[in-house]
C-alpha cells in the first residue's frame, strides 16, 4: 500500500542500507511467484467456483462475479509487475507509484466485487447452509471494502478477503462432496 517514494524508503531503507538488495531480492521472488503462481492459482479457483455457480442457477450474479474476477486479476497483474519494475527503480517514479496504487486499489475492490457476488450466488443456489455460507462470504467482502475505503481499518482488508474466500473454499468441498457421493448412490 506505498504511495510516496517515502513509503518506499520506509519499506526497504535509503541507499546504501546493508539489508536493501537482499530485501529487493526476496520481494522480486516473492512477486514472481505472485504473477506466475498464486494469480493464475486463485483466479482459476475462483473462475470455475463462479462457473459452476452458474450452471447451479445463479448465472447473472456469478457471470458479474466472472467479470470482476477478470478486472481484478488484470489489477493484481498490473501491481505485481510494477512491484517489480519499481524495486529495480527505487524510490521509484511518481507514475509508478500512481500505476501501484491504481492495481492494488482495483485488484482489491473487484476481488471483494467477485465474492460478494459469490456470497450472493451461494444465497441464490439455496439450502441453509448455502443462505449461511453466503451471507459469511457476503460480510467478509463487506469487511474487505471497508478495510480498503478506510486506511484506519486495513486490517478487515486482509480479514474480510479470509473470511470470503474460507468459505467459498470450504462451501466447494462440501458441494463437491455431496455431488460424488450422489454420484455414487446413482451409480
Amino acid at each position: 500500500m506505498a504511495r510516496t517514494p517515502a513509503d518506499i524508503e520506509a519499506v526497504f531503507g535509503p541507499p546504501g542500507e546493508p539489508c536493501r538488495a537482499t530485501m529487493v531480492a526476496a520481494l522480486d521472488r516473492a512477486n514472481t511467484a505472485d504473477l506466475f503462481g498464486f494469480i493464475p492459482t486463485y483466479g482459476g479457483f475462483l473462475a470455475f467456483f463462479l462457473l459452476a455457480m452458474a450452471r447451479a442457477g445463479a448465472g447473472g450474479v456469478a457471470r458479474v462475479g466472472l467479470v470482476a474476477l477478470v478486472a481484478g486479476l488484470g489489477f493484481d497483474v498490473l501491481e505485481t509487475t510494477t512491484q517489480l519494475r519499481l524495486t529495480h527503480e527505487l524510490p521509484g517514479s511518481a507514475a509508478g507509484l500512481t500505476a501501484l496504487a491504481i492495481g492494488s486499489v482495483g485488484k482489491f475492490a473487484a476481488l471483494a466485487i467477485a465474492a460478494m457476488c459469490s456470497g450472493f450466488a451461494m444465497i441464490a443456489r439455496g439450502g441453509m447452509a448455502g443462505r449461511i455460507a453466503g451471507l459469511l462470504c457476503v460480510a467478509g467482502s463487506a469487511l474487505s471494502a471497508i478495510g480498503l475505503a478506510y486506511a484506519s481499518a486495513r486490517g478487515l482488508l486482509g480479514l474480510g478477503n479470509a473470511i470470503a474466500w474460507v468459505v467459498i473454499l470450504v462451501y466447494a468441498i462440501v458441494a463437491a462432496v455431496r455431488s460424488s457421493r450422489s454420484e455414487r448412490s446413482l451409480a
